[in-house]
């Protein structure tokens, strides 16, 4: 039987603890890993209803305004964003259905790939950290541990946050025929998520889609 002075006691005993809180983290890490897959599969359906509901509403929008100009007398050529509603609104349109079918989730992954973003690494680097252990976090299919897998989900996610922000941001601006009430809340939503986009990357996201 082996016997401990009152040092080793407390620093067996902390090293006890210190073991469980890490277990326990890697465990929670481990519930949220399963839970942001599913989430995920949920998310596209959802992202996928979001934008083509954007679509609809304005081609709604454009339809109602050339309804009414035509009521009035007016050429439809005086609403200067006419056009740009109709080809705005077929692109989210066309946007949705290729991500409910995946084969717009491949070309984009493909044609975005050699943007300069996802610089958050750059700014993790500054800490010091060996870059052997951010293989995990870069590369999810290089994860060894639990927490590397809810880092990169994280990431992910805030990819997902920053792309829509910015569809939303566009897609309000464009179809707002009278004075923004807030722009700067507007400008400063679409300059966040374009570096949103930078940081975490702007198809991060999309291979959970799949």
């Amino acid at each position: 039987m082996l016997y401990f002075s009152e040092p080793e006691k407390i620093a067996h005993s902390s090293g006890e603890v210190l073991d469980d809180i890490i277990n326990g983290l890697e465990n929670w890490c481990i519930a949220f890993n399963e839970f942001f897959i599913i989430f995920s599969k949920y998310l596209k359906y959802i992202f996928v209803f979001v934008i083509f509901s954007i679509g609809i509403l304005t081609l709604l929008r454009l339809r109602g305004v050339y309804r009414q100009s035509r009521l009035v007398g007016v050429d439809k050529q005086e609403d200067t964003f006419s056009r740009t509603r109709l080809i705005l609104g077929s692109v989210y349109i066309f946007l949705a259905f290729g991500i409910l079918f995946n084969y717009l989730t491949f070309f984009i992954i493909w044609i975005m790939d050699p943007l300069p973003d996802r610089l958050i690494y750059n700014f993790i680097d500054f800490i010091g950290i060996n870059p052997l252990n951010l293989n995990g976090i870069k590369d999810i299919s290089a994860s060894q541990y639990p927490h590397e897998k809810t880092i990169y989900y994280c990431f992910a996610f805030g990819s997902l946050m920053s792309v829509l922000s910015i569809l939303l941001c566009l897609w309000y601006l464009i179809n707002n025929n009278r004075l923004i009430n807030n722009p700067m809340r507007v400008l400063g939503g679409l300059i966040s998520g374009i570096i949103g986009g930078i940081l975490f990357g702007f198809t991060t996201y999309l291979p959970f889609f799949l």
